[in-house]
């Protein structure tokens, strides 16, 4: 049978305390062990269920004990909340269209320059040139 009660008095460095039912009695013992494995030490004047058992000396001790409110860590300690969607992963930048368009331009640029029929024009001109003061 299942009792509500409040943890009276906890000794942390022993690992024990005193819990004080509501019904009214004497004050049971109770052991580390019987707390759930949630990560939250028992904290005094902490209201908690559990069950009676007696023990081989003829106490009564309480055991599987469940916590009646829920723990809240502070502020401080809780992670930070995040929205509905994860985070986007870390990507490499791109480049804009505008920055694609600008090296278009600069390579057609060099390119006409280069290959202009005008300066295959003056490149022949030079090589007809040269081709004539070496026959003389």
């Amino acid at each position: 049978m299942r009792f509500d009660g409040t943890l009276e008095s906890w000794y942390a460095e022993r690992g024990h305390g005193m819990m004080k039912p509501e019904q009214g009695g004497d004050a049971l013992f109770v052991h580390v062990s019987a707390f759930p494995m949630d990560g939250q030490p028992p904290r005094e004047g902490e209201r908690l269920s559990f069950e009676v058992v007696s023990r081989s000396d003829g106490s009564k001790q309480a055991v599987r004990v469940h916590r009646l409110q829920e723990y809240k860590l502070p502020s401080q300690l809780r992670p930070a909340r995040m929205g509905s969607r994860p985070p986007r992963p870390i990507a490499r930048r791109r480049t804009s269209p505008l920055t694609w368009t600008v090296l278009v331009l600069l390579l057609l640029g060099v390119g006409a320059t280069v290959w202009s029929p005008a300066s295959h024009a003056i490149a022949g001109k030079d090589q007809a040139q040269a081709q004539s003061s070496s026959r003389r």
